[in-house]
């Protein structure tokens, strides 16, 4: 073969292979649109994902547990029972938005020569900063970044959809967007049905001798959707966006007396116990009728905080509480079904009881004071007689 032809062979093979190259790298990427209109280059196969903060770990956990390289936090104690044990080891790359912001471009480059993140995964609120914050830790680190927008609850399923296709979960997706879906429909088809018979309500996230924190009522109480939703919210129009609530004297809250109380979880049921316990709160209605219950708490708060789609418990407790003849499912096998699906955690009956101690509407755990049984007190006549007739003879 001549120099010249060689030469020219050379060249070919050499063109074909940079095509080639060209063309697999071209497959092993792909673009996509995330919900802040930011284009952003993804591998076809994701397989390593980091969650941006609290909401982003929760339902990313919902989706695929396999997916995790790192965590925005660690575990607690109480939750770590629910969690697939290798999460337990991962490192924390922080929290990118909100007062806990702790995540750092520097640490993210370190870490991501280990981890090879894949992308780092915001969901939550629009923010106005959010595309140039985005663009900037995503140019600054090298790690592809994208929002997923679930602000509402209406937003969920949507959001389960828009993470199955960036996530290349779409199966998953539409399953959990499913879900959701039939259970908002059933939830409006129902309210419908109350009207405006809605009990009233308030939400305690805290009791501090005079000081009460509660939830707000409005259209814009982030954390108090659902029971602005599903109730008459008697708390006033929120004033904060923390999950604490706005503080309240308890003669504030002696002027609501409403039909309802409902508690946040606290350890050993402080809060709980104060109301069931304390003077000041025990000539409320609520109290008098033993209509105080405690939210579960497990792996999160069913109330929320932070507000994302295990609020979807609180709907289906609350709803066949609020309303046993408008949502009158089985609210213990509706609940063994979300752990289920969204946790992959199949609760044992024990354990649902745990949950739900102070959460159930047929004990008597969350009644101010026990009523003596009506079968004893017949009991206890007719042995009364009995004694009398006997003693006449």
């Amino acid at each position: 073969m001549k120099k010249r032809e060689l030469i020219f062979v050379l060249a070919l093979i050499f063109v074909s292979a940079a095509v080639l190259c060209g063309s697999v790298s071209a497959e092993e990427n792909r673009t996509f649109v995330d919900d802040l209109g930011r284009e952003v280059t993804l591998p076809v196969t994701i397989d390593a994902v980091s969650p941006s903060g609290p909401l982003a770990q929760i339902v990313l956990y919902s989706l695929d547990q396999d997916l995790f390289v790192s965590l925005a936090s660690k575990f607690t104690a109480d939750q770590e029972k629910y969690v697939d044990s290798r999460l337990l080891t991962l490192p924390v790359t922080g929290q990118f938005y909100g007062t806990k912001s702790t995540m750092n471009a520097e640490e993210i480059m370190e870490l991501n020569k280990d981890l090879n993140i894949d992308i780092v995964l915001d969901i939550g609120q629009v923010k106005k900063s959010m595309v140039e914050d985005l663009n900037t830790i995503q140019s600054t680190t090298g790690v592809t970044f994208a929002f997923v927008t679930q602000d509402k609850l209406a937003d969920i399923p949507e959001s389960y959809l828009t993470l199955g296709k960036l996530l290349n979960r779409e199966e998953r997706g539409q399953e959990l967007s499913t879900y959701v879906s039939n259970l908002l429909t059933e939830f409006d088809t129902g309210m419908t049905k109350v009207g405006d018979n809605k009990v009233s309500m308030i939400y305690v996230t805290s009791v501090d001798g005079n000081s009460v924190h509660m939830i707000g009522s409005g259209n814009n109480s982030y954390h108090g959707e659902v029971i602005n939703y599903l109730a008459d919210n008697l708390a006033g129009a929120a004033v904060t966006s923390s999950g604490l609530g706005d503080e309240y004297t308890m003669e504030d809250v002696l002027t609501l007396n409403p039909d309802y109380i409902i508690v946040a979880y606290d350890t050993n049921h402080s809060y709980f116990n104060a109301i069931m316990t304390g003077d000041a709160w025990k000539s409320l209605s609520a109290v008098k009728n033993g209509k105080v219950y405690e939210s579960p708490y497990g792996p999160y708060s069913w109330m929320g905080n932070p507000p994302s789609v295990h609020r979807l418990l609180s709907m289906i407790w609350l709803g066949n509480l609020f309303y046993p003849d408008v949502f009158d499912y089985n609210v213990e096998d509706k609940v063994k079904e979300y752990y289920s699906l969204f946790y992959k955690y199949n609760l044992t009956d024990a354990e649902l009881d745990e949950l739900m101690i102070y959460a159930k509407a047929d004990t008597t755990t969350n009644a101010a004071a026990s009523p003596i049984p009506i079968a004893g007190i017949l009991a206890g006549l007719c042995a009364a007689s009995v004694f009398t007739i006997l003693r006449r003879k």
